[in-house]
Protein backbone atom coordinates (compact mmCIF):
# COMPACT_ATOMS: atom_id res chain seq x y z
CA UNK A 1 0.00 0.00 0.00
CA UNK A 2 1.08 3.68 -1.09
CA UNK A 3 2.15 4.91 2.79
CA UNK A 4 1.23 8.06 0.89
CA UNK A 5 -2.64 7.75 -0.16
CA UNK A 6 -3.63 8.24 3.52
CA UNK A 7 -2.17 11.58 3.72
CA UNK A 8 -3.69 12.56 0.87
CA UNK A 9 -6.50 11.71 1.11
CA UNK A 10 -6.75 13.01 5.03
CA UNK A 11 -5.19 16.73 3.34
CA UNK A 12 -8.10 16.50 0.71
CA UNK A 13 -10.64 15.66 3.66
CA UNK A 14 -9.23 18.97 5.59
CA UNK A 15 -9.25 20.89 2.55
CA UNK A 16 -13.54 20.26 2.28
CA UNK A 17 -13.98 20.96 5.34
CA UNK A 18 -12.02 24.69 5.22
CA UNK A 19 -14.39 25.63 2.18
CA UNK A 20 -17.27 24.10 3.58
CA UNK A 21 -16.41 26.35 6.45
CA UNK A 22 -15.98 29.27 3.89
CA UNK A 23 -19.26 29.16 2.72
CA UNK A 24 -21.47 32.15 3.51
CA UNK A 25 -24.31 31.26 5.69
CA UNK A 26 -27.93 30.37 3.98
CA UNK A 27 -29.69 33.81 4.87
CA UNK A 28 -33.00 31.30 4.32
CA UNK A 29 -31.78 28.61 6.66
CA UNK A 30 -34.58 29.72 9.45
CA UNK A 31 -37.83 30.01 6.64
CA UNK A 32 -36.78 27.14 4.53
CA UNK A 33 -39.45 24.94 6.67
CA UNK A 34 -42.38 26.98 5.37
CA UNK A 35 -41.21 26.97 1.05
CA UNK A 36 -40.25 24.17 -1.54
CA UNK A 37 -36.91 25.00 -2.68
CA UNK A 38 -38.09 25.06 -6.14
CA UNK A 39 -40.48 27.83 -4.57
CA UNK A 40 -37.69 30.93 -4.30
CA UNK A 41 -35.31 30.66 -7.79
CA UNK A 42 -32.24 32.54 -7.46
CA UNK A 43 -34.22 35.06 -10.11
CA UNK A 44 -36.00 36.61 -6.71
CA UNK A 45 -34.74 38.83 -4.98
CA UNK A 46 -35.27 37.69 -1.70
CA UNK A 47 -32.34 40.06 0.20
CA UNK A 48 -34.71 43.02 -0.72
CA UNK A 49 -37.54 41.24 1.15
CA UNK A 50 -38.40 42.68 4.50
CA UNK A 51 -37.99 39.89 7.72
CA UNK A 52 -40.00 39.94 10.55
CA UNK A 53 -39.03 38.38 13.77
CA UNK A 54 -42.68 39.34 15.84
CA UNK A 55 -43.29 37.72 19.36
CA UNK A 56 -46.62 38.07 20.59
CA UNK A 57 -48.92 37.28 23.43
CA UNK A 58 -52.62 36.39 23.15
CA UNK A 59 -55.27 36.75 25.42
CA UNK A 60 -57.98 34.81 24.58
CA UNK A 61 -60.80 35.80 27.46
CA UNK A 62 -59.78 39.54 26.80
CA UNK A 63 -59.49 39.28 22.94
CA UNK A 64 -56.08 41.38 23.62
CA UNK A 65 -52.59 40.98 21.52
CA UNK A 66 -49.51 42.23 22.96
CA UNK A 67 -46.27 41.78 20.90
CA UNK A 68 -43.17 43.33 19.85
CA UNK A 69 -42.26 43.13 15.99
CA UNK A 70 -39.11 43.48 14.65
CA UNK A 71 -38.99 44.45 11.18
CA UNK A 72 -35.89 45.03 9.00
CA UNK A 73 -36.25 46.12 5.56
CA UNK A 74 -34.27 48.49 2.85
CA UNK A 75 -34.88 51.65 1.20
CA UNK A 76 -36.14 50.82 -2.11
CA UNK A 77 -37.08 54.46 -2.85
CA UNK A 78 -34.38 55.73 -4.74
CA UNK A 79 -33.61 58.58 -2.35
CA UNK A 80 -32.55 59.42 1.08
CA UNK A 81 -36.05 58.78 3.76
CA UNK A 82 -36.90 60.59 6.49
CA UNK A 83 -39.84 58.67 7.41
CA UNK A 84 -40.92 54.98 7.31
CA UNK A 85 -44.31 53.99 7.59
CA UNK A 86 -46.01 51.18 8.95
CA UNK A 87 -50.17 50.37 8.74
CA UNK A 88 -52.26 49.40 11.57
CA UNK A 89 -54.99 47.27 9.84
CA UNK A 90 -57.13 46.60 12.92
CA UNK A 91 -58.17 50.29 13.07
CA UNK A 92 -60.21 50.60 10.00
CA UNK A 93 -63.76 51.04 10.39
CA UNK A 94 -64.77 47.84 9.32
CA UNK A 95 -62.70 45.65 11.35
CA UNK A 96 -64.12 48.16 14.18
CA UNK A 97 -60.63 46.65 16.37
CA UNK A 98 -57.84 48.96 18.34
CA UNK A 99 -54.45 49.16 17.62
CA UNK A 100 -51.76 51.18 18.97
CA UNK A 101 -48.07 51.39 18.72
CA UNK A 102 -46.47 51.54 22.31
CA UNK A 103 -42.68 52.11 21.54
CA UNK A 104 -40.40 52.39 18.58
CA UNK A 105 -36.81 52.54 18.44
CA UNK A 106 -33.94 51.59 15.69
CA UNK A 107 -31.63 48.66 16.39
CA UNK A 108 -29.15 47.64 17.44
CA UNK A 109 -28.57 51.52 19.17
CA UNK A 110 -32.25 51.40 20.89
CA UNK A 111 -32.60 55.04 19.58
CA UNK A 112 -36.27 56.02 20.24
CA UNK A 113 -37.77 57.51 17.44
CA UNK A 114 -40.71 59.44 17.06
CA UNK A 115 -43.96 58.57 15.27
CA UNK A 116 -47.39 59.94 14.67
CA UNK A 117 -50.74 58.52 13.63
CA UNK A 118 -52.13 58.80 10.52
CA UNK A 119 -54.70 57.85 7.64
CA UNK A 120 -57.52 57.76 10.59
CA UNK A 121 -55.21 56.01 12.38
CA UNK A 122 -54.62 53.32 10.01
CA UNK A 123 -51.01 53.83 10.05
CA UNK A 124 -48.12 55.28 11.90
CA UNK A 125 -45.19 57.50 10.67
CA UNK A 126 -42.08 56.70 12.23
CA UNK A 127 -39.46 59.67 11.89
CA UNK A 128 -35.91 58.54 11.61
CA UNK A 129 -32.95 60.14 13.52
CA UNK A 130 -31.17 60.71 10.10
CA UNK A 131 -32.12 60.21 7.07
CA UNK A 132 -31.89 56.44 5.36
CA UNK A 133 -29.83 56.36 2.22
CA UNK A 134 -30.84 54.40 -0.71
CA UNK A 135 -30.58 51.36 -0.56
CA UNK A 136 -29.34 50.77 2.93
CA UNK A 137 -30.94 48.64 5.51
CA UNK A 138 -32.71 49.42 8.74
CA UNK A 139 -34.37 47.50 11.97
CA UNK A 140 -37.11 48.72 13.73
CA UNK A 141 -38.31 47.25 16.79
CA UNK A 142 -41.90 48.35 17.56
CA UNK A 143 -44.06 47.56 20.68
CA UNK A 144 -47.76 47.43 19.85
CA UNK A 145 -51.66 46.44 21.64
CA UNK A 146 -54.55 45.34 20.03
CA UNK A 147 -57.81 44.71 20.96
CA UNK A 148 -60.66 42.56 18.68
CA UNK A 149 -64.44 42.75 19.20
CA UNK A 150 -66.78 40.18 19.73
CA UNK A 151 -69.19 40.30 16.89
CA UNK A 152 -72.02 38.30 15.32
CA UNK A 153 -72.25 38.20 11.68
CA UNK A 154 -69.57 38.23 9.03
CA UNK A 155 -66.43 38.98 11.07
CA UNK A 156 -63.19 38.60 9.86
CA UNK A 157 -61.30 40.48 12.39
CA UNK A 158 -62.39 39.62 16.01
CA UNK A 159 -64.29 36.70 18.32
CA UNK A 160 -67.48 34.72 17.27
CA UNK A 161 -68.92 31.24 17.72
CA UNK A 162 -65.52 30.55 19.81
CA UNK A 163 -62.94 31.46 16.94
CA UNK A 164 -60.96 34.78 17.02
CA UNK A 165 -59.91 35.36 13.94
CA UNK A 166 -56.44 37.86 14.51
CA UNK A 167 -55.19 38.47 10.15
CA UNK A 168 -53.26 41.95 10.46
CA UNK A 169 -51.91 41.21 14.12
CA UNK A 170 -48.63 43.18 13.69
CA UNK A 171 -47.52 46.49 12.33
CA UNK A 172 -46.98 45.74 8.38
CA UNK A 173 -44.77 47.88 6.49
CA UNK A 174 -45.93 49.83 4.31
CA UNK A 175 -45.68 48.38 0.36
CA UNK A 176 -42.71 50.88 -1.16
CA UNK A 177 -43.46 51.88 -4.78
CA UNK A 178 -39.42 52.48 -5.83
CA UNK A 179 -40.74 55.64 -7.00
CA UNK A 180 -38.98 58.32 -5.12
CA UNK A 181 -41.54 60.91 -5.52
CA UNK A 182 -43.99 58.79 -3.92
CA UNK A 183 -42.54 56.13 -2.32
CA UNK A 184 -45.07 54.07 0.02
CA UNK A 185 -48.63 53.04 -0.40
CA UNK A 186 -50.84 54.70 1.95
CA UNK A 187 -54.46 54.28 0.70
CA UNK A 188 -57.45 53.54 3.19
CA UNK A 189 -59.26 50.48 1.60
CA UNK A 190 -62.89 50.82 1.62
CA UNK A 191 -65.33 48.01 3.44
CA UNK A 192 -66.00 46.27 -0.28
CA UNK A 193 -62.42 45.47 -0.86
CA UNK A 194 -59.05 43.48 0.39
CA UNK A 195 -57.15 45.28 2.89
CA UNK A 196 -53.49 44.60 2.84
CA UNK A 197 -51.28 46.32 0.58
CA UNK A 198 -47.43 44.62 1.29
CA UNK A 199 -44.51 43.44 0.20
CA UNK A 200 -43.35 39.93 0.37
CA UNK A 201 -41.54 39.07 3.29
CA UNK A 202 -40.06 36.35 5.86
CA UNK A 203 -41.14 35.75 9.05
CA UNK A 204 -40.53 34.30 12.83
CA UNK A 205 -43.34 34.76 14.67
CA UNK A 206 -43.80 33.56 18.10
CA UNK A 207 -46.89 33.45 19.93
CA UNK A 208 -47.76 32.88 23.23
CA UNK A 209 -51.54 30.83 24.23
CA UNK A 210 -53.32 28.83 26.55
CA UNK A 211 -52.31 25.15 26.40
CA UNK A 212 -55.87 24.61 24.97
CA UNK A 213 -55.99 26.94 21.80
CA UNK A 214 -55.62 25.12 18.59
CA UNK A 215 -53.68 27.93 16.01
CA UNK A 216 -53.76 28.61 12.65
CA UNK A 217 -51.35 30.50 11.07
CA UNK A 218 -49.84 31.48 7.70
CA UNK A 219 -46.28 29.74 7.96
CA UNK A 220 -45.64 25.68 9.72
CA UNK A 221 -44.56 25.49 13.40
CA UNK A 222 -41.63 24.54 13.84
CA UNK A 223 -41.85 24.21 17.88
CA UNK A 224 -44.28 24.41 20.73
CA UNK A 225 -42.76 24.88 23.94
CA UNK A 226 -44.29 25.09 27.44
CA UNK A 227 -43.08 27.73 29.46
CA UNK A 228 -45.62 27.78 31.90
CA UNK A 229 -48.04 25.04 33.13
CA UNK A 230 -51.23 26.70 31.14
CA UNK A 231 -49.46 28.64 28.33
CA UNK A 232 -47.45 27.22 24.95
CA UNK A 233 -45.06 29.06 23.25
CA UNK A 234 -45.84 28.22 18.91
CA UNK A 235 -42.88 29.62 16.82
CA UNK A 236 -44.02 30.06 13.32
CA UNK A 237 -41.54 30.28 10.21
CA UNK A 238 -43.00 31.87 7.01
CA UNK A 239 -42.86 33.32 3.25
CA UNK A 240 -42.07 34.50 1.52
CA UNK A 241 -45.61 35.83 2.19
CA UNK A 242 -47.35 39.05 1.58
CA UNK A 243 -48.88 39.18 4.89
CA UNK A 244 -49.15 37.04 7.89
CA UNK A 245 -52.77 35.64 9.24
CA UNK A 246 -53.36 33.78 12.66
CA UNK A 247 -57.05 32.40 13.62
CA UNK A 248 -57.51 30.53 16.87
CA UNK A 249 -60.24 28.51 18.90
CA UNK A 250 -60.43 25.75 21.79
CA UNK A 251 -63.00 24.15 19.36
CA UNK A 252 -61.37 23.14 16.78
CA UNK A 253 -60.64 20.10 14.56
CA UNK A 254 -58.35 18.86 12.67
CA UNK A 255 -58.11 16.15 9.06
CA UNK A 256 -55.39 16.16 7.44
CA UNK A 257 -53.88 14.56 3.61
CA UNK A 258 -50.91 15.00 2.00
CA UNK A 259 -50.31 16.40 -2.00
CA UNK A 260 -47.34 16.62 -3.94
CA UNK A 261 -45.12 16.91 -0.91
CA UNK A 262 -47.26 19.46 0.77
CA UNK A 263 -49.81 18.78 3.68
CA UNK A 264 -53.09 19.91 3.38
CA UNK A 265 -55.08 20.64 6.55
CA UNK A 266 -58.71 21.12 7.09
CA UNK A 267 -59.82 22.91 10.46
CA UNK A 268 -63.31 22.21 11.46
CA UNK A 269 -65.51 22.56 14.67
CA UNK A 270 -66.72 19.35 16.23
CA UNK A 271 -70.33 19.69 14.50
CA UNK A 272 -69.42 20.06 11.18
CA UNK A 273 -67.00 17.49 11.05
CA UNK A 274 -68.39 15.60 7.77
CA UNK A 275 -68.31 19.14 5.84
CA UNK A 276 -65.08 19.91 6.81
CA UNK A 277 -63.50 16.69 5.89
CA UNK A 278 -65.53 17.81 2.65
CA UNK A 279 -63.28 21.29 2.52
CA UNK A 280 -60.05 18.52 2.79
CA UNK A 281 -61.42 17.33 -0.65
CA UNK A 282 -61.69 20.14 -2.73
CA UNK A 283 -58.95 21.99 -1.24
CA UNK A 284 -56.37 18.72 -2.05
CA UNK A 285 -58.28 18.51 -5.63
CA UNK A 286 -58.10 22.00 -6.43
CA UNK A 287 -54.33 21.71 -5.35
CA UNK A 288 -53.75 18.93 -7.34
CA UNK A 289 -55.10 20.90 -10.40
CA UNK A 290 -53.39 23.56 -10.47
CA UNK A 291 -49.99 22.16 -9.14
CA UNK A 292 -50.76 20.90 -12.91
CA UNK A 293 -52.16 23.78 -14.57
CA UNK A 294 -50.39 26.92 -13.41
CA UNK A 295 -46.76 25.91 -11.32
CA UNK A 296 -46.02 23.92 -8.12
CA UNK A 297 -47.46 25.50 -4.75
CA UNK A 298 -44.93 26.94 -3.16
CA UNK A 299 -45.29 25.99 0.39
CA UNK A 300 -45.26 23.17 2.48
CA UNK A 301 -48.03 23.67 4.23
CA UNK A 302 -52.15 24.31 2.95
CA UNK A 303 -54.69 25.05 5.47
CA UNK A 304 -58.25 25.25 5.12
CA UNK A 305 -60.37 27.03 8.23
CA UNK A 306 -63.98 27.31 8.97
CA UNK A 307 -64.34 30.98 9.68
CA UNK A 308 -66.91 33.21 11.02
CA UNK A 309 -66.98 35.07 7.43
CA UNK A 310 -70.55 33.81 7.28
CA UNK A 311 -70.68 32.40 3.52
CA UNK A 312 -67.81 34.40 1.87
CA UNK A 313 -63.79 33.28 2.15
CA UNK A 314 -60.21 35.38 2.54
CA UNK A 315 -57.21 34.64 1.42
CA UNK A 316 -53.86 34.65 3.43
CA UNK A 317 -50.74 33.45 2.36
CA UNK A 318 -51.02 29.31 2.70
CA UNK A 319 -54.47 29.58 4.79
CA UNK A 320 -57.75 30.06 3.64
CA UNK A 321 -60.77 31.29 5.16
CA UNK A 322 -64.07 29.36 4.43
CA UNK A 323 -67.30 30.42 5.87
CA UNK A 324 -68.87 28.71 8.42
CA UNK A 325 -72.49 28.97 6.61
CA UNK A 326 -70.90 26.85 3.40
CA UNK A 327 -70.55 23.78 6.43
CA UNK A 328 -74.09 24.13 7.11
CA UNK A 329 -77.10 25.56 5.37
CA UNK A 330 -74.72 26.47 2.39
CA UNK A 331 -72.91 23.21 1.55
CA UNK A 332 -73.56 23.50 -2.12
CA UNK A 333 -71.21 26.61 -2.50
CA UNK A 334 -68.60 24.81 -0.62
CA UNK A 335 -66.71 23.48 -3.34
CA UNK A 336 -66.65 26.87 -5.32
CA UNK A 337 -65.72 28.80 -2.25
CA UNK A 338 -62.73 26.38 -1.21
CA UNK A 339 -61.58 26.38 -5.36
CA UNK A 340 -61.89 29.91 -5.47
CA UNK A 341 -59.66 30.89 -2.36
CA UNK A 342 -57.18 28.08 -2.57
CA UNK A 343 -56.46 29.83 -6.44
CA UNK A 344 -55.53 32.50 -5.04
CA UNK A 345 -51.89 31.06 -3.08
CA UNK A 346 -51.02 31.55 -7.14
CA UNK A 347 -53.14 34.73 -7.79
CA UNK A 348 -52.47 37.21 -5.48
CA UNK A 349 -49.79 35.76 -3.41
CA UNK A 350 -47.29 34.06 -6.03
CA UNK A 351 -48.34 36.25 -8.44
CA UNK A 352 -49.62 39.76 -6.51
CA UNK A 353 -51.93 41.92 -7.24
CA UNK A 354 -52.98 45.32 -6.27
CA UNK A 355 -56.32 45.24 -4.62
CA UNK A 356 -56.62 49.22 -4.61
CA UNK A 357 -55.69 49.71 -8.28
CA UNK A 358 -56.81 46.79 -10.16
CA UNK A 359 -58.65 44.39 -8.02
CA UNK A 360 -60.16 42.89 -10.78
CA UNK A 361 -56.88 41.45 -11.96
CA UNK A 362 -56.79 38.72 -9.51
CA UNK A 363 -60.57 38.38 -8.82
CA UNK A 364 -61.02 37.47 -11.99
CA UNK A 365 -58.35 35.42 -12.77
CA UNK A 366 -59.20 33.28 -9.34
CA UNK A 367 -62.94 32.91 -10.36
CA UNK A 368 -61.85 31.43 -13.79
CA UNK A 369 -59.16 29.27 -12.47
CA UNK A 370 -62.19 27.66 -10.33
CA UNK A 371 -63.85 27.04 -13.47
CA UNK A 372 -61.01 25.02 -14.59
CA UNK A 373 -60.44 23.42 -11.62
CA UNK A 374 -64.30 22.74 -12.40
CA UNK A 375 -63.93 21.68 -15.44
CA UNK A 376 -61.03 18.99 -14.85
CA UNK A 377 -63.29 17.35 -12.50
CA UNK A 378 -67.21 17.70 -13.88
CA UNK A 379 -67.03 18.36 -17.58
CA UNK A 380 -68.98 20.65 -19.67
CA UNK A 381 -72.30 20.52 -18.59
CA UNK A 382 -71.04 21.70 -15.14
CA UNK A 383 -69.05 24.40 -16.84
CA UNK A 384 -71.45 25.91 -18.62
CA UNK A 385 -74.02 26.14 -15.42
CA UNK A 386 -71.51 27.83 -13.69
CA UNK A 387 -70.73 30.43 -16.76
CA UNK A 388 -74.35 31.38 -17.03
CA UNK A 389 -75.69 31.37 -13.48
CA UNK A 390 -72.61 32.66 -11.74
CA UNK A 391 -71.25 35.09 -14.52
CA UNK A 392 -73.90 35.75 -16.81
CA UNK A 393 -76.91 36.39 -15.15
CA UNK A 394 -75.27 38.44 -12.37
CA UNK A 395 -73.57 40.91 -14.70
CA UNK A 396 -76.57 41.10 -17.28
CA UNK A 397 -78.48 41.88 -14.24
CA UNK A 398 -76.21 44.73 -13.26
CA UNK A 399 -76.04 46.17 -16.77
CA UNK A 400 -80.24 46.27 -16.12
CA UNK A 401 -80.48 47.92 -12.96
CA UNK A 402 -77.81 50.68 -14.08
CA UNK A 403 -75.49 49.10 -11.36
CA UNK A 404 -72.57 48.29 -14.61
CA UNK A 405 -69.51 50.28 -15.00
CA UNK A 406 -66.40 49.71 -16.39
CA UNK A 407 -64.33 47.01 -14.44
CA UNK A 408 -60.92 48.32 -15.24
CA UNK A 409 -61.00 51.18 -12.40
CA UNK A 410 -59.81 51.13 -8.36
CA UNK A 411 -61.58 49.55 -5.55
CA UNK A 412 -63.21 53.00 -4.86
CA UNK A 413 -65.20 53.34 -7.70
CA UNK A 414 -67.56 50.67 -7.26
CA UNK A 415 -69.75 50.20 -4.42
CA UNK A 416 -70.99 47.16 -2.05
CA UNK A 417 -74.18 47.13 -4.44
CA UNK A 418 -71.69 46.03 -7.37
CA UNK A 419 -68.03 45.35 -6.44
CA UNK A 420 -68.56 41.80 -6.30
CA UNK A 421 -70.55 41.52 -9.82
CA UNK A 422 -68.39 43.49 -11.71
CA UNK A 423 -64.72 42.85 -10.03
CA UNK A 424 -65.66 38.81 -9.81
CA UNK A 425 -68.15 38.44 -12.89
CA UNK A 426 -67.73 40.46 -15.05
CA UNK A 427 -63.75 39.72 -14.74
CA UNK A 428 -64.32 36.52 -14.91
CA UNK A 429 -66.27 36.96 -18.54
CA UNK A 430 -62.87 38.57 -19.59
CA UNK A 431 -60.42 35.81 -18.89
CA UNK A 432 -62.72 33.19 -19.82
CA UNK A 433 -63.17 34.81 -23.52
CA UNK A 434 -59.82 34.86 -23.64
CA UNK A 435 -59.08 31.21 -22.83
CA UNK A 436 -61.98 30.58 -25.47
CA UNK A 437 -60.45 32.55 -28.16
CA UNK A 438 -57.65 31.32 -27.35
CA UNK A 439 -57.20 27.96 -26.72
CA UNK A 440 -56.78 26.50 -23.50
CA UNK A 441 -52.63 25.84 -24.46
CA UNK A 442 -52.30 29.06 -25.18
CA UNK A 443 -54.18 30.13 -22.31
CA UNK A 444 -52.13 28.46 -20.21
CA UNK A 445 -48.39 29.45 -21.01
CA UNK A 446 -49.59 32.81 -20.59
CA UNK A 447 -50.40 31.85 -17.25
CA UNK A 448 -47.57 30.00 -16.67
CA UNK A 449 -45.00 32.33 -18.13
CA UNK A 450 -47.06 35.26 -15.91
CA UNK A 451 -45.79 33.13 -12.50
CA UNK A 452 -42.15 32.70 -14.36
CA UNK A 453 -41.65 36.16 -14.98
CA UNK A 454 -43.90 37.80 -11.69
CA UNK A 455 -43.06 35.38 -9.04
CA UNK A 456 -43.06 37.61 -5.88
CA UNK A 457 -43.67 40.82 -8.11
CA UNK A 458 -46.74 42.80 -8.98
CA UNK A 459 -47.85 43.07 -12.89
CA UNK A 460 -50.03 45.75 -13.98
CA UNK A 461 -52.57 45.16 -16.54
CA UNK A 462 -50.48 45.82 -19.23
CA UNK A 463 -47.92 43.70 -18.20
CA UNK A 464 -50.82 41.07 -18.69
CA UNK A 465 -51.94 42.07 -21.60
CA UNK A 466 -48.24 42.22 -23.23
CA UNK A 467 -47.69 38.41 -22.32
CA UNK A 468 -51.02 37.64 -24.01
CA UNK A 469 -49.49 38.92 -27.09
CA UNK A 470 -45.97 37.68 -27.15
CA UNK A 471 -46.43 34.27 -25.54
CA UNK A 472 -50.25 33.12 -26.90
CA UNK A 473 -49.72 35.13 -30.24
CA UNK A 474 -52.91 36.89 -29.87
CA UNK A 475 -54.24 40.37 -29.75
CA UNK A 476 -56.94 40.82 -26.23
CA UNK A 477 -57.54 44.40 -27.03
CA UNK A 478 -61.40 43.88 -28.47
CA UNK A 479 -61.76 41.17 -25.97
CA UNK A 480 -60.22 43.74 -23.02
CA UNK A 481 -62.45 47.02 -24.26
CA UNK A 482 -65.55 44.87 -24.36
CA UNK A 483 -65.79 43.77 -20.56
CA UNK A 484 -62.99 45.61 -18.94
CA UNK A 485 -63.02 48.96 -20.06
CA UNK A 486 -66.66 49.33 -20.95
CA UNK A 487 -69.63 49.56 -19.01
CA UNK A 488 -71.84 52.20 -17.36
CA UNK A 489 -71.89 54.82 -20.66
Amino acid sequence: MNRFLPLLLLSLILSACRAASLAPPDPLARYRPAFHAAAVPASVDTAAMPRYDITMRVDMAQRQVEGLARIHFRNLSGRPLNDVYVRLYPNLEQLVGGMRLTRAVTLPEQYAVGYAFILQNTAARITLTQPLPPDADLDLELGYEINAPARQGYVLFGESEGILSLPYSYPILAAQTRDPTNPWRLEIPPAHGDIAIADPAFYAVTVTLPSDVTLISTGVTISVTQPLSDTVDHLIVAGPAREWGLILSRDYQVSRVEVDGTRVNSYYLPADRVAGEAALRYAAGALRVYNRLFAPYPYTELDVVAAPTRYLGMEYPGLNYIGLDTYRGQQESQEWLVAHEVSHQWWYEMVGSDPFRWPWLDEGLAEHSSLLYIANLYGQAQVERIRFLRWRVPTEWAAGHDLDDKVGQEVTAFTAGNYETLVYAKSALFFDALYEAMGREAYLRVLQTLIERYRYRTPTPEDFLALVVEVGGFDPTPLYEQWILSGGE
